[in-house]
């Protein structure tokens, strides 16, 4: 319980996380989604306010641009889609993005290339990025931002904290799992490696066929993980017996909305998976 505590604890204030100026353009604050507020820019603002905006295509890349220092960050794939690169881009979307500083995107949403092409007809900076829930690849990736976007001390301060918190997530993970064999979503893969537990299987993304699920249960997991963003393992974990947990790689769900509370959120999960 007290490795529970730890890691649900010190939440870091996402308010400031994705903010804007008030002067600089007008703020949407969305508190529908289980009483969290959202800062976005509201279309219509002048372009000098827009010139201001980065585009972030999905809630899971805004995150990795605030680690890098990023400010006024506009979320294209609103944050309570269960999958967020599914999301069908407004008029208005392509109006905010043509007028932007800069976009950022992962390549694999399916608006990605509408989003590509509006960049490139607007002159707009468009940087793709890798993302994964690995820590070395959110820093590398946090760093090009910094880099790009001349915050690279902001990125720095970030890094250094976040080294020390992602090694108190590996030892908790570590004391509980440590050892254990488990079968993982591929979707997940790059954070169940980081964390050193042992993949015997892999599935997905797309739905396992009956002789992949049985293969997977003579395996003889001690863990099922699966992917909560396009969940398909159940069927392996009922069959084997076995452990599940379902992770989270966008920040949205139950009020998760950094980089860290996604760490947090999964830790808590595998700690507590039965």
């Amino acid at each position: 319980m007290e490795k529970l505590k730890k890691i649900r604890s010190n939440k870091q204030n996402f308010g400031k996380t994705f903010n804007g100026a008030a002067q600089a353009a007008k703020i949407l604050t969305l508190t529908a989604f289980l009483g969290v507020s959202f800062p976005l820019f509201a279309v219509g603002g002048s372009e000098s306010a827009l010139a201001d905006v980065i585009i972030a295509s999905t809630s899971w890349v805004a995150a990795i641009a605030y680690c890098a220092g990023a400010e006024n960050i506009h979320i294209l794939a609103p944050v309570d889609l269960r999958h967020p690169p599914e999301y069908e881009l407004k008029p208005s979307d392509l109006t905010t993005a043509s007028s932007a500083r800069l976009i950022i995107y992962a390549g694999w949403e399916m608006f990605a290339k509408k989003l590509a092409e509006t960049a490139g007809s607007a002159g707009v900076e468009v940087l793709r990025i890798r993302v994964s829930n690995d820590p070395n690849d959110i820093k590398a990736e946090a760093k090009k931002i910094a880099e790009l976007l001349g915050t690279t001390e902001k990125y720095e301060a970030w890094a250094s904290g976040f080294d020390t918190f992602t090694a108190g997530i590996w030892d908790d993970i570590e004391g509980a799992w440590g050892g254990k064999r488990s079968v993982v979503n591929s979707m997940q893969t790059p954070f169940v490696s980081w964390l050193g537990l042992g993949i015997a299987g892999e599935y997905g993304p797309a739905e396992p066929s009956p002789a992949l699920v049985l293969e997977l249960v003579n395996l003889k997991p001690d863990l099922v993980i699966d992917n909560y963003h396009n969940p398909n393992g159940r069927p392996v974990a009922e069959a084997a017996k076995a452990p599940y947990a379902e992770l989270i790689n966008f920040p949205g769900k139950d009020g998760t909305r950094t980089i860290e509370d996604v760490f947090r959120y999964n830790a808590a999960i595998l700690l507590n998976a039965k």
